[in-house]
């Protein structure tokens, strides 16, 4: 039977873990000073990818997945950056249960490409490519996050799972 004391102790017993699971830092994740490591090899490509400051329901926190791998998470108003092999690498937000977002990013050796992720009321909910002026602007506002626990794989590879959404 079911008592109002049975319902408190579950309503208290769902609260306590909805509470912890909103503030688990996953990829340990830290607000850092943003360095810049110099030039990018020949045959990686350097990719930032910043966060509209804007808050967007209960989307506080989007993990930035490469292909197969989480590279960064994002908050409002931050930004990440990472180095990949140069080819075509998927870049995508990920918001539990699924990707919010994505974008392309086709082969550019040697070089840096700066994404912007939108994701607000007004602007709608997308990636788009900015040029480095924008970037380093945002970088002067920005703060900068690193994940500790790097190279940490995902279920899906995002990469062969656009490749064939769009066939």
């Amino acid at each position: 039977m079911i008592t109002k004391t049975s319902i408190k102790c579950i309503f208290f017993s769902v609260s306590i873990l909805f509470l912890h699971g909103c503030s688990v830092n996953t990829y340990d994740v830290k607000e850092m000073e943003y360095i810049h490591h110099g030039e990018t090899a020949i045959n990686e490509t350097s990719i930032f990818v910043f966060r509209e400051n804007s808050a967007f329901g209960a989307a506080r926190k989007f993990a930035i997945i490469c292909n197969d791998t989480v590279m960064g998470v994002l908050t409002p108003g931050t930004f990440c950056n990472f180095d990949v092999e140069s080819g075509e690498n998927e870049i995508v937000a990920y918001m539990s249960p699924s990707p919010i977002m994505h974008y392309r990013v086709q082969s550019r050796p040697g070089e840096g490409v700066f994404l912007f992720c939108k994701m607000g009321y007004a602007t709608g909910m997308y990636i788009e490519e900015i040029d480095k002026n924008e970037a380093e602007k945002l970088m002067n506002k920005y703060k900068y996050m690193e994940i500790g626990i790097e190279n940490q794989k995902t279920k899906i590879n995002y990469r062969d799972y656009y490749d064939n959404l769009y066939k």
